[in-house]
């Protein structure tokens, strides 16, 4: 190396050791302000560049700090599948990326099941399961792992749920399963697993309540201020209950069920479903003829009281088909409600300008062997946020 050349990196050395210096002096609450804009990935990688940082970055007070700070700055989570070799087989390819569509961390696994379904938490844990297996993934740190299997079902169409208890920081995975059948009914039994940070995943146990479930439930549940939501309960086979939502308190453990909105309010062969939004849990009642969406928020949940808190056209949707378009709302965010609707990229509502504004592009798959007039898209989507929850297997 010429004389030049190492004088150049003396500079050079000193002049980063003077800015990490200077980063160091700084009042903690800067520091903590500088560093909860990075990527987790980032920040994992300045843990290793010495003991300060290490212990700055794994401080509690800045984890709490960083966890929701990333709340204001939701991910995308992208999943295709496709058929291994061995048929009973899933490649799954996940791919994480902000909302500008700028690419994070891709990851490709092979796991069990023929259609893998994938419930978001709405923070850093996303969980896949096909039946009774399961994985949870956290696209920030890149762990991956299968959790014990849940007990085994005749029938498969129960519903399963995730969620992020924010008061505990605990993740729970609720899986309902039935337990015996009989010419009268099912009895259904309900399993939850526990996972704290830094629990071994792959070991924790199921746990089944006491309380047996008293409707066959389809679907996902949805986790909102600690309770579970189900839409489309059917009491053991009695279609006429489909008015109702199934509710499972996690403090009690007790099932409960929660009447609709004013039935004259809105068109039972509408397409419903359950999301959160400011976190509320909300019913989205999407009609055909006009083409609108109404969003009924339970603002009080112990009196059930429903109000109709939006309704968006979806006329000046581009890209809507009253066909083959499902929209739905993913978050409310800046003063938007952020949607999917099936194309490739999301679309943004802004209330007060009663308009739609369409995201970056996306890099989505299609199906293009199906009958339809149009392909279907493939691609599955979720929102989550960056997050250091370590599920113990590294």
């Amino acid at each position: 190396m010429s004389s030049l050349s190492i004088k150049q990196s003396n500079v050079m050395y000193r002049s980063s050791k003077k800015q990490i210096q200077g980063i160091c002096n700084l009042p903690r609450d800067v520091k903590f302000d500088i560093l909860s804009r990075l990527l987790v990935k980032d920040l994992c990688k300045f843990r290793c560049v010495s003991k300060y940082w290490c212990n700055l970055i794994s401080n509690p007070t800045f984890l709490d700090f960083y966890h929701e700070r990333s709340r204001d700055n939701p991910q995308i989570l992208l999943m295709n599948d496709s058929k291994n070799d061995d048929n009973e087989q899933q490649l799954i390819h996940l791919t994480s990326m902000d909302l500008d569509g700028k690419v994070g961390n891709e990851l490709m696994k092979s796991i069990y099941g023929e259609y893998i379904d994938m419930l978001p938490s709405g923070h850093g844990l996303i969980c896949l399961f096909y039946e009774n297996h399961f994985y949870l993934y956290n696209p920030a740190t890149q762990e991956f792992v299968s959790l014990v299997e849940g007990s085994m079902s005749p029938c498969n169409d129960h519903g399963a749920g995730f969620g992020y208890v924010m008061s505990t920081k605990e993740y729970k995975v609720v899986h309902m399963f039935t337990q015996s059948e009989s010419s009268t009914g099912f009895n259904i039994g309900c399993e939850i697993l526990t996972l704290s940070n830094g629990d071994e995943a792959s070991s924790r146990p199921w746990r089944v309540i006491d309380q047996c479930c008293p409707y066959l439930v389809t679907g996902c549940a949805l986790l909102v201020n600690n309770v579970f939501y189900w839409t489309r309960t059917d009491k053991h086979g009695n279609s006429s209950d489909y008015d109702l939502i199934l509710a499972l308190d996690l403090e009690e453990e007790n099932f409960r069920t929660i009447r609709l909105p004013n039935p004259s309010s809105y068109d039972e062969e509408n397409y419903m479903f359950l999301v959160e939004l400011r976190g509320f849990l909300c019913l989205v009642d999407n009609f055909a003829i006009p083409p609108m969406m109404n969003i009924w928020m339970l603002k009080d949940a112990n009196n059930i009281t429903w109000v109709k808190e939006y309704s968006i056209r979806f006329d000046i949707l581009d890209g809507f088909d009253d066909v083959y378009t499902i929209v739905t709302p993913l978050l409310y965010h800046n003063e938007e409600i952020v949607v999917d609707s099936d194309q490739d990229s999301l679309h943004y509502y802004n209330f007060e300008k009663e308009s739609f504004r369409r995201g970056k592009r996306l890099n989505m798959q299609w199906d293009t062997n199906q009958t339809w007039e149009r392909p279907l898209r493939k691609t599955r989507l979720s929102l989550y946020t960056e997050s250091f929850f370590s599920l113990g297997s590294r």
